[in-house]
């Protein structure tokens, strides 16, 4: 029989550990912790009253704040007896398993430190002993054992380390007080469990630890969580810390997580930004301290990580930063009001982004929590945007397709007018490529909806388009309409009616609707002379309807609302209050948007001329007086897209209107 034989050469030169700080204090964080276990072994609940670990810290010819070249923790535990000894001796130990020992720390001494001794003096089976020996990277007797008399008869273990290895020399903090800080910060779990010795580092003069750690807690709580679903589930115990700056971990990050696994820190790292935070109230930190017996079990053999899946930690530190937000929700709701107003002083710069004016509060909260910057705010808001347009356009394309030929198209173009009431609130260049896309969606509009059936859209669908319906001035302003579609000069109106019935805001008592009515005084679009009234009247008509049989004639349709107008109790109301009466020198202008069919043709004929452009017609109607303009829908779109070319060249834009 044999058995299998250690190489502790190769051992130490495979272990992982670069060259880090972190790394360079791993020997003395091991042997606080092999001192810890000494402790309880001995003591067992009153560890905390009876035990006592003391950290020497030994500088380059003692000069303050000196390179520092080594180590010595004392510690008054069990100390190394035979069981102890004959596990030290052992690489992969399973003596400690139950503390959390692996057997590989004193292969991470070798890995940091040229010299390595022990001095313990225990109380043995037969009394007291002093078990002293040198410990060394070697391929054989790594310990050479020492014969040194009992001095005296107390438990007493000192174990020494001596010169940094050469990767690790320089990267030992050499800054006063910082050493306390990360025996401190490396022992948070156990600190908090209420049962760690009395830790002391003697480095121009005693500090401490537990002290030090006690002094700078200004507030805590625990909370519980569980992290995965199902049967995989583990609970998770997180302690919030609020403490004195001095406890900072690892500058220039300011709060910190410790995921904890044996009363251990494995995993520590900055959660400066999953909490949008830095320095509370200037002068605290925030410290996180999560553990779980699930954990415990998932320790590598170095120490330095958890045996997990990626996503399990993933999972942990969302669970960890959940519960911190928590905790911390005043500072955040703070950092948050600091965005608000960040992202107001922005939209005030960028009139882009006026869209954004009245969900301030909900984008802002919406950022990531580390921006704070008004460049990172920029950018955010930049995507909410792209975003926003990209959903347009696939509001657009399905109009385009004939997808929403199956759904309610007049929802969909009032969600469209409803971006474009938004829109309205961008720069000039923003708002004229947004008018080409209300063009292409006017085209679409005006082409089968049923190719089949060679159907097209209501006129109700255009209507939307051009303007919302059933309301008035009241609820509507200059840029809540694509009026501009068919005359800009329409945007200028002193009482505006949607769809309403003329009983609603005039004196008469008509129920009949006009699709548009425009009444203007002091007209600053039509003006002539001093105030000349003015009436506008729009009709729209589906696209290439064919019937217009008696009855259905949209000329004599228009006429008949200016005689209703004409009449003289004809008054337009605004909220009680008439508008300047409509007299003999009021002037009547009708559009008729229809397309020109075999049939609206021969009504055209005797009464109106031709366009110039011959694809429309206009005249004047003496009884009543009223000037008329019927425009197909395809000169509606062809006269507004170069109008909204136009407004391209002048901005430079490379784009077609």
């Amino acid at each position: 029989m044999a058995n299998l034989e250690s190489d502790i050469v190769g051992r130490v030169n495979r272990l992982a550990l670069r060259p880090t700080e972190k790394n360079a204090l791993l020997p003395l964080m091991e042997a606080v912790s092999n001192s810890v276990h000494s402790i309880t072994e001995l003591y067992d609940d009153k560890a905390a009253a009876k035990g006592q670990i003391v950290v020497r810290v030994h500088r380059q010819g003692d000069v303050l704040e000196g390179r520092v070249v080594g180590f010595d923790i004392e510690d008054n535990g069990i100390g190394f007896t035979d069981d102890n000894f004959r596990s030290f001796k052992t690489p992969d130990s399973r003596w400690k398993e139950q503390r959390g020992g692996k057997g590989v720390g004193r292969l991470a001494w070798l890995k940091v430190f040229d010299r390595i001794s022990v001095d313990s003096t225990y109380e043995g089976k037969k009394g007291w002993a002093r078990r002293a020996f040198d410990f060394r990277l070697a391929d054989e007797d790594q310990i050479l054992e020492k014969d040194l008399p009992v001095a005296e008869k107390r438990h007493r273990t000192v174990i020494s380390f001596r010169g940094f290895k050469a990767a690790y020399e320089n990267r030992c903090p050499a800054k006063l007080g910082v050493i306390e800080n990360r025996i401190a910060a490396h022992f948070v779990p156990l600190f908090v469990a209420g049962n760690a010795p009395h830790v002391t580092v003697e480095d121009d003069g005693d500090t401490d630890i537990q002290t030090l750690f006690a002094e700078s807690i200004v507030d805590q709580t625990t909370s519980d969580i569980m992290i995965g679903e199902g049967e995989e589930a583990f609970p998770l115990t997180v302690w919030s810390l609020k403490c004195d700056k001095r406890m900072r971990f690892d500058p220039p990050a300011f709060n910190f997580a410790f995921i904890a696994g044996d009363s251990r820190s494995v995993i520590d790292y900055a959660i400066d930004e999953q909490l949008g935070l830095k320095a509370l109230d200037k002068e605290h930190v925030y410290i996180a301290c999560a553990s779980s017996p699930y954990l415990d079990q998932k320790v590598n053999s170095e120490r330095t990580a958890f045996t997990l899946d990626p996503s399990e930690v993933d999972e942990i530190k969302r669970g960890v930063a959940s519960a911190a937000r928590h905790y911390l929700r005043p500072y955040i709701q703070e950092a948050l009001a600091r965005k608000v107003e960040a992202t107001r002083e922005l939209i005030a710069e960028n009139p882009q982004f006026l869209y954004l004016a009245d969900n301030v509060d909900n984008f802002a909260e919406s950022l990531q929590p580390n921006s704070f910057g008004k460049e990172e705010i920029f950018l955010e808001m930049s995507r909410a945007r792209y975003r926003r347009q990209k959903k347009f356009v696939s509001i657009e394309k399905a109009i385009k397709t004939g997808d929403l030929l199956k759904g309610p198209l007049v929802e969909k173009v009032e969600e469209y007018t409803a971006y474009i009431a938004d829109e309205k609130k961008g720069a000039l260049a923003e708002y004229v490529t947004k008018r080409k896309a209300v063009l292409d969606i006017f085209e679409t509009l005006l082409e089968y909806t049923d190719p089949e059936k060679e159907t097209y859209s209501k006129e109700d669908a255009l209507h939307q388009l051009f303007c919302p319906m059933r309301i008035d001035s009241k609820g509507l302003t200059i840029e809540d309409h694509n009026l501009w579609l068919l005359d800009d000069r329409l945007a200028f109106f002193n009482f505006f009616a949607s769809d309403q019935q003329l009983n609603q805001y005039t004196t008469l008592e008509s129920e009949e609707r006009p699709d548009l009515a425009f009444f203007y005084n002091s007209c600053v679009a039509w003006r002539e002379r001093e105030n000349p009234d003015t009436v506008v009247l729009v009709e729209f008509k589906r696209p290439m309807r064919e019937d217009y049989s008696k009855g259905k004639d949209p000329v004599q349709q228009v006429l008949s609302y200016v005689e209703r107008l004409q009449h003289p109790e004809g008054e337009v109301d605004i909220r009680g209050r008439a508008i300047l009466g409509i007299g003999p020198n009021t002037s009547f202008h009708c559009y008729i948007v229809a397309d020109i069919t075999p049939q609206l043709r021969e009504k055209m004929i005797g009464r109106f001329v031709r366009t110039p452009d011959g694809k429309g017609y206009f005249g004047y109607s003496t009884n009543p007086a009223a000037f008329v303009e019927v425009i197909p829908f395809g000169k509606v779109l062809h006269d507004a897209r170069l109008r909204n070319s136009i407004f391209f060249q002048k901005l430079g834009i490379t784009n077609t209107g």
